[in-house]
């Protein structure tokens, strides 16, 4: 039995290593520096009457290193077609910083976005919470101080969700399988927090999952980050979560 013990504390060690190592590559692979960009701006001006003001917090999915362009950038995409839909200008403000976790929406943007005034508020965080180790329970509890304040301001809100961490070419098994694991469960924290406040969550793990594992022309340079395809996939994907409120948004007034 002893020996057996000890193969077996061999074998779990040596799998901590190779996970370590896959972990290291992750990180410390060299990449291209990519310029990022700040999505806010005003879009629809064509259209009559004072503006919808939507806010955007979260991490480099809205900085988007990566694209070429800003208008590329998921956001920006939806604000165009959000003004489109509801025949109002849109004021998108963004609050999202690279690198950003939940606690850092909550403590640096959350007091700003609250300032703005929104109608609308779109959360996209979590990943770097999954990246950086940060528990299930803390993201969970970030996130409901989130939306609870945001809420607070009779302002509609949508999370992102979690998608497949997993499909990111710069991962090699074993970590692959194990980021799809804890992005999978990061996103049904995203769900339960919705359905708690009642607020809408995007679905990440149906089609867009499908198309971020079958497509290899949807990622930057760096192997990272999404690049102006990627974006597109995000932008269909919050634009399903978000048209079912444009009634609502229509007749809101400053």
């Amino acid at each position: 039995m002893p020996q057996a013990v000890s193969l077996l504390g061999r074998v779990m060690a040596a799998a901590l290593a190779a996970v370590g190592m896959e972990l290291a590559f992750a990180y410390l692979w060299p990449a291209p520096r990519q310029p990022e960009f700040d999505p806010s701006g005003t879009f629809g001006e064509e259209y009559p009457g004072p503006p919808i003001r939507l806010v955007a917090l979260g991490d480099s999915t809205l900085t988007a290193p990566g694209v070429a362009a800003a208008d590329e950038i998921w956001i920006r995409q939806v604000a165009r077609r959000l003004a489109d839909a509801t025949r109002r200008p849109i004021e998108l403000r963004s609050f999202g910083v690279s690198g950003s976790t939940s606690l850092d929406v909550l403590v640096e943007q959350l007091p700003e976005a609250i300032e703005f005034g929104p109608h609308l508020a779109i959360v996209s965080v979590g990943a770097n919470d999954v990246i950086k180790g940060v528990s299930l329970r803390k993201l969970h509890d970030n996130l409901d101080r989130i939306v609870a304040a945001l809420k607070g301001t009779g302002a509609l809100v949508i999370l992102s969700g979690v998608g497949d961490l997993g499909t990111i070419p710069r991962l090699a098994p074993p970590v692959r399988q194990m980021a799809s694991r804890l992005g999978r469960r990061a996103d049904r924290v995203h769900e339960r927090v919705a359905e708690r406040h009642g607020v809408v969550k995007a679905d990440q793990w149906t089609w867009a999952s499908l198309e971020f594992r079958r497509r290899r022309d949807v990622w930057s340079p760096d192997r990272f980050h999404p690049n102006g395809a990627g974006h597109e996939i995000w932008a269909t994907t919050c634009w399903e979560a978000l048209q079912p409120l444009c009634a609502d948004l229509v007749g809101v007034r400053t």
